[in-house]
C-alpha cells in the first residue's frame, strides 16, 4: 500500500500534475479510485512527470530518470488507453499526458473492452463528474468553454442563414476536415454501465483532423466518411440531441451529440445551474406569443429546461430564459403552429482561434498561466515562481490586459518561448 502514503502518494503526484491543467482534477476519492484503475503506478509516475505541453521521448526520460527502451514500450501501452496522446510531425515524435474531461476520461468509454474494468470506472466516474460540484466548479469556472452549442441548421430562417458562420455550420465543418472518425458517446456507455441507458444513439461521438488521427490509430475509434459523417449528424438532429462542438474557429477536434440527462456538459446546466458551462450559439430561441397555444412540446424537448409554460391552463405561453438557452435549436421542430423561430442574438459570440489560443484564455481565467511557463512540479524555484506569477496575473489590471483582444496569442507565445 505504498502508493497511499504520503498524501496518496503516487496518485496524489498525478492528481496534482492534472490539476495544473486549465481543466483541472481536483481532490476526491472518487478521482483517486479512477486514477489507481487506470494508470499502473509506473504509469502514474511518469504521468506525474510530464509537462503541461508537449514533450519528446528524450524530455520525459530527463524527467524520470529512465532510459528510451524502457520508457517507450511504457508510452505506448499508456497511449494505447489514452492515457496520453502521441503525435508525429517532421519524424519527431512528441507526448502529452491526455486531461480528464476531453482526455483519458472520455478515451476510457470509447469502445466497448476487457482491459481495464469499465463498470468500475462508470460508478467512480458517475460520482465524480456528475455528483461533485468542486470538480464541476473546476471544469467551468470561466466564460471560456471546451465546447460551444451548434444551431441545428435547418432551424434557421432563410434570411439569418448569412449569420451562420463557417465554424457554426456542421456541414462546413465535415466538409473542411482531413480525416472523420466515430466512436462510442462516453457518457450514455458510462450511464448504460450504471443501468441507466437513455436510449439514445450510441455510436455517434464524431472527431476530426488531428484528435480522429490519434483515435483511429490507438483503436479508440474507427474511421468514417465525409458522407457517414453528415449521416450521424442528421440521426442526432432527429433524436433531438444538441451538438457541441471544439470551442475553437480553426480545426476543432470534436463535435458531441448529448442528451441533458447524460452529458456532463449539459448536467452541470441542469443540477449546478452553470449556465457558463456550455458557450452558446450565435442564436435564440424566440417564441411568438400571438401564435402561441402553450402546448408545451417545446419545453419538452429542452434538454436544459430553458422553456417553459406560464399562465393560466389552456391559455399559458411558452417562455425562455435567455439565461439558459444554447441556442441549439432542438426545441424548433416541435412546434407545429411556428410559434417558435431561432433568432440572431444580439450580443457576440467570442470564439477562441485555435486550440492553444482556447487553453491559454482558460488558463488566465483560472489562475493556471503559470503553469505553462513554470511546470516542473518536482523544482522549488519553479513552485516559488508559479506563486508569484499567479499573484500576479490574479491582479485585475494584469489578467484584463492578458485577456484583451489586443494581448494577441503570438505574445503569449513569446512569454512561453
Amino acid at each position: 500500500m505504498g502508493h497511499l502514503r504520503n498524501g496518496q502518494g503516487v496518485y496524489g503526484k498525478l492528481q496534482k500534475r492534472l490539476d495544473a491543467y486549465p481543466i483541472g482534477a481536483p481532490a476526491a476519492p472518487a478521482l483517486y479510485e479512477i486514477l489507481k484503475r487506470l494508470f499502473s503506478e509506473k504509469e502514474a509516475f511518469v504521468a506525474s512527470k510530464m509537462p503541461v505541453r508537449f514533450v519528446d521521448l528524450k524530455g520525459i526520460a530527463k524527467r524520470t530518470g529512465m532510459k528510451g527502451p524502457e520508457l517507450l514500450p511504457l508510452l505506448e501501452t499508456m497511449a494505447g488507453k489514452g492515457l496520453v496522446m502521441d503525435f508525429t510531425r517532421d519524424g519527431k515524435t512528441r507526448y502529452i499526458l491526455s486531461p480528464t474531461l476531453l482526455g483519458f476520461f472520455e478515451f476510457a468509454f470509447m469502445r466497448v473492452r476487457d482491459d481495464i474494468p469499465q463498470k468500475e470506472l462508470a460508478h467512480f466516474m458517475v460520482e465524480y463528474v456528475h455528483e461533485s460540484p468542486e470538480f464541476v466548479r473546476s471544469i467551468f469556472a470561466g466564460k471560456v468553454q471546451p465546447g460551444r452549442a451548434l444551431v441545428h441548421e435547418g432551424t434557421v430562417e432563410t434570411e439569418d442563414l448569412p449569420r451562420v458562420l463557417d465554424y457554426d455550420r456542421a456541414t462546413q465543418l465535415i466538409d473542411k476536415a482531413r480525416l472523420c472518425a466515430v466512436s462510442l458517446c462516453y457518457c450514455r456507455h458510462v450511464m448504460e454501465h450504471e443501468g441507466k441507458p437513455c436510449g439514445k444513439p450510441m455510436e455517434v461521438c464524431t472527431t476530426f483532423n488531428g484528435g480522429a488521427d490519434f483515435l483511429v490509430r490507438r483503436g479508440l475509434a474507427r474511421k468514417i466518411s465525409k458522407e457517414e459523417a453528415r449521416d450521424i449528424f442528421a440521426a442526432t438532429r432527429e433524436a433531438g440531441l444538441v451538438h457541441i462542438v471544439d470551442n475553437v474557429k480553426k480545426k476543432p477536434a470534436f463535435v458531441c451529440h448529448c442528451c441533458g440527462c447524460c452529458c456532463g456538459m449539459l448536467t452541470a446546466i441542469n443540477r449546478f445551474k452553470m449556465f457558463d458551462a456550455v458557450v452558446t450559439s450565435t442564436f435564440l430561441a424566440a417564441v411568438d406569443a400571438g401564435i402561441c397555444t402553450g402546448c408545451g412540446l417545446c419545453a419538452k424537448k429542452c434538454p436544459i429546461g430553458a422553456i417553459e409554460v406560464l399562465g393560466e391552463e389552456k391559455k399559458g405561453k411558452a417562455v425562455v430564459d435567455e439565461r439558459a438557452c444554447l441556442g441549439c435549436g432542438v426545441c424548433k421542430p416541435a412546434c407545429a403552429k411556428e410559434a417558435l423561430r431561432m433568432a440572431p442574438r444580439k450580443e457576440k459570440v467570442l470564439v477562441p482561434e485555435d486550440a492553444w489560443h482556447r487553453t491559454v484564455l482558460m488558463a488566465i481565467e483560472r489562475g493556471k498561466y503559470q503553469n505553462f511557463i513554470f511546470g516542473d512540479l518536482d523544482r522549488l524555484d519553479h513552485s516559488a515562481l508559479r506563486a508569484v506569477t499567479r499573484i500576479l496575473i490574479s491582479l485585475p489590471p494584469v489578467k484584463k490586459a492578458l485577456l484583451a483582444k489586443q494581448v494577441d496569442s503570438q505574445y503569449l507565445q513569446a512569454l512561453l518561448d
